[in-house]
């Protein structure tokens, strides 16, 4: 009762101190504010505004004075979060000492889906183009030079020639530069149809034998537009009959036997030195179903063609033709392989290689070359039209550890825009073997960026690359302009990573915003609600020479009760919460608060609180996206 009393009599003592002033509550205080409820009790819990808890009422109040300060200060009108468990993202944005006034910050931007010339080939993690090129538009003027350190598939780059800047992209992968600069490159179109033609006629005169099926209607030759194996075995089979047009078919004693012809052809061939595909090993990282060889992923029937295909196209002289249409080769790779999951009844093919890894479905789908190719030979025209008028000169790509920026002058870059790599997410290089190999690209796997523990790369390792990378970064940008980056992971260890490696660099945060994305990826396609559905996009400035750095102190305090606390206030707010949503909303506050690890210095399990303190519990929906997942407090 005393604790009680004492506590009380504080609370009207820090009163009587503001007799003056007007308390108001949290709704009053989000409608000044133009923001939600929910973000009025986000930013008091980071302690961006006081709040006064009353003894009388045990309800939060404000001093009207201070949350007026506060819009004044900080507020910018562009946080518009809400508190239902819609689709659309909480546009979170935390405004931080812009010095730059020419610089507006950026709001989420509505994500577009990507144009055709993104489409030509694919590449994991592409960002919305149409963010990008807002990013690059905001930062920068015409004739400035925009850099990514990390391109992948050069679209930072690309959107930054495409608005009149220098491109410059730099990746430790071959194929990220390969299909940068296919992406772009000066071909003449008809030339290039007219030679893959060719080309195709020829391989298809001499290997279309290869598909040959029956008609079980009229008994006739046909040929397999996609075959389907269940457990190694030929089991239906998809043809196309000169009389009677489409078939479906169980597979019968005859395309078993022509396959078997198949294996000891291809035997023959390998004896005479007459084939080449890749026989790489591949990385353990990326290996699933038992696969431990690139060719492990094709069909003998498939390694026969593609092999001769390859060598007719090796044969161009003209080099610009040669390397597009390797470029169709590639691209066409994935869908001619064994990781595309079969619809056994009506023997066709689902959407392939969704999973970022060497996965063979046991039901999978073998697909006609001769079709595929010519389906990404029209793919590539559409893509390669749109780009017919923009100013291909200002782009450059260097295939180069990012770490070592030697070809970069000090001071040198107007605005940097990248995703780096995020720990032990998606592995680019490995996956890209599946393309390298058959361009028999050498591959720099030593000095990759990543958390690989089958290659003793680990958190350490990771951390020590990515301090190397900013330090660069901040060596080649002008003082007094910024770097944008991409972030989409859970693992503190790897956020602490980043964050300790842009700070040491010497950067300064400016805002932090939580980005829509314009596709799913393959795992959100399968679980969309209980996976990120969106990068936190921060923004660096490298300060002027002479500046002081705005680096805030740690605050002492115990890191995991403080996150718990957070959590505990999340899942209170809305009772349930999908893991997207909480995600969404706790990690700008441990940014904010950079509250990674605890006081023995290991990385926080989020995880383990959730576990530990709350119940994951299925929700049965009838919406399209099936069943889910939320968290909500233990009963």
């Amino acid at each position: 009762m005393l604790l009680v009393f004492l506590k009380g009599l504080i609370d009207l003592l820090r009163i009587s101190e503001v007799s003056n002033e007007e308390f108001i509550g949290t709704k009053e205080a989000a409608s000044i504010l133009g923001v939600s409820q929910s973000t009025v009790r986000r930013l008091a819990n980071i302690g961006k505004i006081r709040c006064y808890t009353l003894q009388h009422n045990n309800y939060r109040k404000f001093k009207l004075t201070e949350i007026m300060m506060f819009k004044k200060e900080n507020v910018k009108n562009n946080d518009q979060s809400t508190d239902d468990e819609s689709n659309t993202l909480p546009q979170l944005t935390f405004n931080l000492d812009f010095s730059d006034s020419k610089k507006k910050s950026l709001k989420n931007i509505s994500a577009k889906s990507h144009p055709a010339h993104y489409l030509m080939h694919k590449y994991w993690g592409r960002k919305p183009h149409n963010v990008v090129a807002g990013y690059i538009e905001n930062y920068t003027n015409p004739g400035d030079t925009v850099l990514d350190p990390f391109a992948g598939s050069g679209m930072t780059p690309i959107e930054a020639i495409k608005l009149n800047r220098r491109g410059i992209g730099v990746d430790i992968n071959p194929m990220s530069k390969f299909i940068a600069l296919n992406t772009v490159s000066d071909v003449d179109l008809d030339k290039y149809k007219s030679i893959a033609h060719t080309i195709l006629v020829e391989v298809s005169q001499k290997y279309n034998r290869l598909y040959e099926t029956t008609c079980p209607v009229c008994k006739s030759i046909g040929h397999i537009e996609t075959a389907i194996w269940e457990n190694g075995k030929l089991v239906r089979i998809k043809g196309k009959c000169i009389n009677d047009g489409t078939f479906v078919k169980d597979a019968d004693q005859q395309d078993q036997q022509l396959y078997e012809t198949v294996l000891r052809e291809k035997l023959e061939l390998d004896a005479e030195g007459k084939l080449f595909y890749p026989k790489d090993k591949v990385l353990k990282y990326v290996k699933r179903s038992g696969k431990e060889s690139i060719d492990e992923l094709f069909t003998s029937r498939a390694l026969i063609i593609l092999s001769y295909l390859r060598k007719r196209i090796f044969e161009i002289e003209d080099l610009e033709i040669r390397n597009l249409l390797l470029f169709t080769f590639t691209s066409m790779l994935a869908n001619v392989s064994n990781m595309l999951p079969g619809d056994k009844e009506r023997a066709t093919y689902k959407s392939g290689w969704v999973i970022s890894k060497f996965w063979t479905p046991k039901v999978h789908t073998e697909r006609n070359i001769f079709h595929c190719f010519k389906l990404r030979m029209r793919a590539i025209v559409k893509g390669k039209n749109e780009l017919s008028n923009i100013p291909k000169g200002l782009l450059s790509y260097e295939n180069q550890d990012s770490s070592n920026l030697y070809f970069l002058e000090n001071n040198s870059i107007d605005y940097i825009f990248t995703d780096p790599p995020y720990g032990e997410s998606i592995a680019y290089l490995a996956l890209s073997q599946f393309w390298n190999s058959w361009l028999n690209n050498e591959v720099d796997y030593e000095n990759e960026i990543i958390v690989d523990s089958y290659r003793n790369k680990d958190y350490v390792d990771y951390a020590q690359r990515m301090r190397n990378t900013f330090k660069e970064l901040y060596r080649v940008l002008k003082p007094n302009h910024y770097l944008s980056f991409t972030f989409h992971n859970r693992d503190l260890n790897v956020w602490k990573s980043v964050i300790d490696a842009y700070k040491e660099a010497g950067f300064i945060l400016q805002e932090v915003i939580l980005q829509e994305q314009a596709v799913s990826s393959g795992t959100q396609g399968i679980n969309k609600i209980n996976t990120l559905t969106g990068d936190f996009v921060y923004t660096l400035r490298k300060p002027n020479p002479n500046e002081v750095n705005g680096h805030k102190k740690q605050k002492n305090r115990n890191n995991l009760e403080f996150l718990k606390e957070q959590i505990s206030t999340i899942i209170m707010e809305s009772e349930t919460i999908t893991p997207s949503k909480l995600y969404e909303k706790l990690i700008p506050r441990v940014v904010e608060e950079e509250c990674y690890f605890d006081e023995k210095g290991k990385a926080i399990d989020i995880e383990k609180i959730l576990k530990e303190n709350y119940q994951y519990t299925k929700v049965d929906s009838n919406m399209k996206l099936g069943d889910y997942y939320v968290w909500k407090i233990k009963k």
